[in-house]
């Protein structure tokens, strides 16, 4: 079974409404569980206050203020994690020029799967990659803002943590196993004309 080809280009405009989306979702969420949900002292800014106040990046991550922690049931809790390294917590050690080297190599991805975005000629493609640029850019905002990820997400079986995470690293991953789809099916068949599309 292989993916029928359409003409490259055809749905970039709804692919980007979708990275749009991500990124406000992403937000959204980072916002509504940090100030409402976890913060312990908080004067509860309206979220575009929020979102565009640079005073807030030394406060969030080197005062490092204390968080509470909500928990929703035995394998899933919110606790606010800052993560310095990639997406869940991976590479998270270094200091100094790391999150400058993140923000950087994370715009050139976004910028190559955004060129591919262009020229994609499948269905599957204009929903994998708006999810893998819109996550990854969400995570951005938050490394230019606070010199760090905020994760919230903490998904357990007992004692046993998966690495925090938030809504933009769920949106990478769904978007990866999308263009692995894409790939087998790329490659399960012969693809239609795209004259036909």
């Amino acid at each position: 079974m292989s993916e029928q080809v359409i003409r490259p280009g055809r749905y970039f405009i709804v692919a980007f409404f979708l990275i749009l989306v991500v990124i406000g979702l992403d937000q959204a969420s980072k916002w509504f569980v940090m100030e409402s949900m976890l913060r312990v002292k908080s004067e509860n800014p309206d979220f575009w206050t929020w979102f565009t106040t640079r005073d807030m990046v030394e406060y969030f991550s080197d005062q490092q203020e204390e968080y509470k922690q909500v928990v929703f049931n035995d394998w899933l809790n919110f606790t606010m994690v800052w993560n310095r390294g990639i997406s869940f917590g991976m590479f998270g050690a270094g200091a100094g020029k790391t999150p400058l080297l993140f923000i950087a190599l994370s715009m050139l991805i976004s910028l190559g799967l955004l060129i591919w975005l262009v020229l994609a000629r499948t269905k599957m493609l204009f929903f994998a990659l708006p999810l893998i640029i819109g996550g990854a850019i969400g995570n951005v905002i938050d490394r230019v803002r606070f010199g760090a990820v905020a994760d919230f997400i903490d998904m357990h079986l007992g004692d046993r943590h998966w690495p925090a995470y938030n809504i933009a690293d769920a949106c990478v991953v769904i978007g990866a196993i999308f263009l692995i789809l894409d790939t087998i099916f790329d490659k399960s068949g012969s693809k239609k004309d795209p004259k036909n599309a």
